[in-house]
């Protein structure tokens, strides 16, 4: 015979435990959002200029590329101190003629093996094809083929670098937010890491969150590391992990802006959020043992810091989790309770309990989007009913981490996979890149 004032009891105790739990283990975060309001100062422009070396990983991209071509083609930064390089795969690539049309170089991969396919080892294969020519750059600055950036991109990141930044990321802006629910809530997950997750950490701890393109990184850190080592499914999550392991001086750069598409099937971003989680979950210790220590932090703040990144998401995680169960015990005290025929207080309470349990996973992730779409309103440009959509979704979009999760565990091979996301190139009216 279940105890239903027992079993009620435990719930109400373990969801407020939970609650008081997060929010403890997540002040940082709580911090991050008075940071996200602050304004950033434009860095003043400099007289020295950075080489840059641009490149471009494109596996099979001839349908999109033009418009990073172009969009590079009409960058105020002079000519002369950036050299833009595409990856590609076969010297069948139709890319190959067109980065020739831009009179942009390009370089084939020779070292192809199932086990060399990410972009980690495309990027590991130029850089160490620089070294082997002699060409010399700065600073390597790092796209996609259906990226698109604003005119002043590469000069604000030169301003930025010789702050004496290392690595800068800008502000990730998106091509095609009011396609579908996927689009929207795809955009506004990268929304919030921009202006909450990257712009708390730059300001607290002059470190970011690199997003996989629309960033640069000093030739030193790299060369510090012995060469590109970030070479797994997400050398993006592995450059962010170096850096913090080795205090390296990161910022976010809001006013540079680039423009990314997110997809708007499914399959494909289910496909997506299972490497990212490959990525994630993949060992980074390897990462603490080589290259060199800045010690850009001492004392208490570097201690901090530190703490912050370990944590990382695991609160939002553990706090998920534990409501989902919460939710499943709640559900089932109340349909037990109805069934049994339990006096009426109890099987209200205990319906108004599961009703309880279901908004603490539901709301969180209303408010959040909410407050993206309100906060980044201008730069979004998203639509009355797409935001509303977005809004009801975005709980599903995020919860699709969960399958991808369960899906790793049945398919080890994904573990190891590298899975082409297709790209259209194809831009919202409102979305075009300023020329």
């Amino acid at each position: 015979m279940i105890d239903y004032d027992l079993a009620f009891n435990i719930i109400v105790a373990v969801s407020t435990f939970m609650v008081v739990f997060t929010i403890l283990l997540s002040v940082y975060y709580l911090s991050y959002f008075f940071t996200a309001r602050r304004k950033v100062a434009p860095i003043p422009a400099s007289e020295n200029y950075t080489k840059f070396g641009v490149i471009i990983a494109a596996r099979n991209e001839s349908k999109v590329i033009r418009g990073i071509f172009e969009s590079l083609k009409n960058q105020t930064y002079p000519k002369d101190f950036f050299d833009v390089w595409v990856i590609v795969e076969s010297f069948d690539d139709p890319t190959i003629h067109i980065a020739e049309e831009f009179g942009y170089k390009w370089f084939v991969r020779d070292r192809l093996t199932p086990d060399r396919r990410t972009k980690g080892f495309a990027l590991q294969e130029i850089t160490d094809y620089f070294v082997r020519e002699s060409i010399i750059y700065d600073a390597y600055m790092i796209f996609d083929a259906d990226n698109k950036v604003e005119p002043n991109f590469i000069e604000l990141m030169n301003n930025l670098r010789q702050t004496g930044v290392k690595i800068g990321s800008g502000y990730r802006n998106f091509t095609n937010v009011n396609v579908n629910w996927l689009t929207s809530t795809s955009s506004v997950m990268f929304a919030y890491m921009n202006q909450v997750t990257s712009k708390g950490r730059s300001y607290l701890f002059h470190k970011a969150t690199l997003m996989g393109t629309g960033y640069y990184v000093d030739k030193s850190i790299i060369d510090d590391a012995g060469g590109w080592i970030f070479t797994g499914m997400t050398e993006d999550i592995q450059l962010t992990s170096y850096s913090y392991y080795h205090d390296v001086n990161m910022r976010y750069y809001p006013d540079a802006v680039f423009y990314d598409e997110q997809s708007p099937k499914l399959k494909q971003v289910h496909d997506q959020h299972v490497r990212w989680l490959a990525g994630f979950f993949a060992s980074r210790r390897y990462l603490k043992k080589c290259g060199v220590f800045y010690e850009y932090h001492k004392g208490p703040k570097k201690a901090v810091m530190r703490s912050e990144f370990k944590l990382g998401i695991l609160p939002f995680i553990i706090y998920n989790i534990i409501n989902c169960l919460l939710l499943i015990a709640s559900l089932g005290l109340a349909i037990g309770a109805t069934i049994t025929r339990k006096e009426t207080d109890m099987i209200w309470r205990c319906w108004g309990i599961t009703i309880y349990e279901a908004l603490c996973l539901y709301l969180p992730f209303v408010i959040a989007s909410l407050y993206i779409i309100i906060s980044e309103r201008k730069k979004l440009h998203m639509k009355p009913l797409v935001a509303f959509v977005c809004c009801t979704t975005y709980f599903v979009f995020f919860y699709d981490f969960l399958w991808a999760f369960i899906d790793l565990g049945l398919h080890k091979s994904k573990r190891h996979s590298w899975v082409q996301i297709e790209h259209t190139g194809k831009t919202e009216k409102e979305k075009k890149v300023r020329e």
